[in-house]
Order: structure tokens, then C-alpha cells, then sequence
């Protein structure tokens, strides 16, 4: 076995299951932690639905105006999924890392064997599936009191794979942007201002929350198909409404993976950049 061990390659196995064992361990706590907080889950549950459907009542009261590709069945199923890719793609990055700078603990997660923003990226996982558990009732409840304006004849399994590839993808890039945010904490205190204008505000707009993307005017929707905003909420909802053909998803995909690859970039050298000036104590 030592013997074995003093392989590079073996050496090399032997650390990626070391991380892949602490990175269980470490989700398996946080699914613990989370777990505790029932009521607040509960209520955090009532709240991304709430939102939605009225959005949804809202653009089923006003006439449609010509040239609109959504019916009101596009309308109720878009806003039925909302609460439900808004919640899988959602980082809590942003709260705890330049929470972790402040409080001097990033100190500890610096010494642990495997990066700090890997630990808060599984700390957003648990967080997301356990939502899942108290949001999926309520979004089937209110599926089922409108489920005879639904049209779901055309959903099937190479759809649903689809889906899931897409909010896989819209969660690494809402998480890299989260990400990249939260280390601007090495520097600020408060980057909480930061996050609401750049993956809050403009997120909500362009990113298909009040409105869906693909009911924009033209320019505004050729532009929002463009930035990043867009495949995190309204892209995997659009490809479940049936209206986007095979050559348009893998055009989605391929930007998606452009923004990946860029936030990615951002988030190595503020990494980089942020620990040459940090400094702490305590934690």
C-alpha cells in the first residue's frame, strides 16, 4: 500500500477521493444545520410562490398585445416555475464570504484541505435542495388548482434532461457571479449594495423574474439573450414551454458556458488579488 502510494498517479487518486469524501461530509453538516430551521424554510417557501402568482394573475388580466408569443397556458406554466429554478439556481455566496472576511473565520476555512468557496458553494447546494422539499407541495397545489389551462402534452423525458442541464448550468453561473461579488469583501465591507444593483436589480429585469424574456421587443430580447441574466431563471423555463427548437437550446448552452468560463476567470484573480490584502484575526 505505501509502496502504491509513492505513485504520482496514485498520489493524485488518492487526494481527489480525500476531497470528494470531505466534500460529502461537509454537505451532509450543512444538510444537518439547515435542516434545524423548518418554519423559516417554510416561510421562505410561501414567499417565492407568492411573487410569481401574482405576477402571473397581473398578465392574465391585461389584453395581450399583437405579436405576443405567450398564451395564458405559456403565462401560468412559465410562472409556475419560477419559484422552482429560482430556488435551484439560487448562491448564498454572496452573504457568507464577506461575512467569513469580516468575522476573521476565513482564517480557520483557509486550513481546511479543500478551497473555502467550495465549502459555502455546498452550504448553497443543502440549502437549495431542503427548499425543494417544502417548495415543490405549494408549486403542486397551485398547479393542480389550474391544471385544466395547462398544457404539459408536450413535455418528455429528452425535455426534462434538457431542463436539468440548463439550471446545472444557470446555478454555476449565478454561483460564479455571486462568487465574484463576495470577494470583492476583501476590499469592502458591505458588498450587499454591490449584489442588489449587478445580480439583483438588472437579474430581475433582464433575467425574465417580472417579465419573459422572449415577450421582450426584439432589441431588448436580442440583448438580454446575450448577458448571462437570462439563463439563470427564464432560459430553462422557456426550453419547458416547448418554444425553443434543438438549434436554439445548444446555442443557449454554448453561451452559458462562455459566462462560466468568464466568471470563472473573475472569480481566480480576485481570489488571487483578495488574499495578498487580507488579514484577520480571531474566527
Amino acid at each position: 500500500m505505501l509502496l502504491l502510494l509513492q505513485l504520482p498517479s496514485a498520489r493524485r487518486m488518492f487526494k481527489i477521493m480525500s476531497n470528494v469524501s470531505a466534500h460529502l461530509a461537509t454537505l451532509k453538516a450543512h444538510f444537518k444545520i439547515i435542516f434545524t430551521y423548518r418554519g423559516m424554510m417554510l416561510i421562505q417557501s410561501v414567499r417565492l410562490i407568492l411573487l410569481p402568482l401574482v405576477l402571473a394573475s397581473a398578465w392574465l388580466s391585461i389584453e395581450k398585445t399583437a405579436g405576443n408569443p405567450y398564451s395564458d397556458a405559456d403565462y401560468l406554466l412559465y410562472y409556475l416555475m419560477v419559484p422552482i429554478i429560482l430556488n435551484l439556481t439560487d448562491s448564498r455566496l454572496v452573504f457568507r464570504f464577506p461575512m467569513a472576511v469580516r468575522d476573521g473565520s476565513l482564517s480557520r476555512e483557509l486550513l481546511k484541505p479543500f478551497p473555502p468557496l467550495s465549502g459555502y458553494a455546498l452550504e448553497s447546494i443543502a440549502n437549495n435542495l431542503i427548499q425543494l422539499v417544502y417548495l415543490l407541495p405549494f408549486t403542486m397545489l397551485a398547479g393542480y388548482a389550474v391544471k385544466d389551462r395547462l398544457l404539459l402534452g408536450h413535455i418528455n423525458m429528452q425535455l426534462l434532461l434538457l431542463v436539468f442541464i440548463a439550471v446545472i448550468l444557470g446555478g454555476l453561473v449565478r454561483m460564479l457571479i455571486s462568487g465574484s461579488i463576495s470577494l470583492v469583501g476583501f476590499w469592502l465591507e458591505d458588498v450587499t449594495t454591490l449584489n442588489l444593483v449587478l445580480n439583483g436589480g438588472i437579474w430581475a429585469l433582464l433575467g425574465g423574474m417580472i417579465v419573459p424574456v422572449a415577450t421582450f421587443p426584439d432589441q431588448i430580447r436580442k440583448f438580454a439573450e446575450l448577458l448571462p441574466y437570462r439563463y439563470m431563471l427564464s432560459f430553462p423555463i422557456e426550453i419547458i414551454t416547448g418554444r425553443l427548437s434543438t438549434a436554439e437550446i445548444w446555442h443557449g448552452f454554448s453561451i452559458i458556458v462562455f459566462w462560466a468560463c468568464i466568471f470563472g476567470l473573475i472569480m481566480r484573480l480576485i481570489w488571487k488579488r483578495g488574499l495578498k490584502v487580507y488579514s484577520a484575526y480571531g474566527g
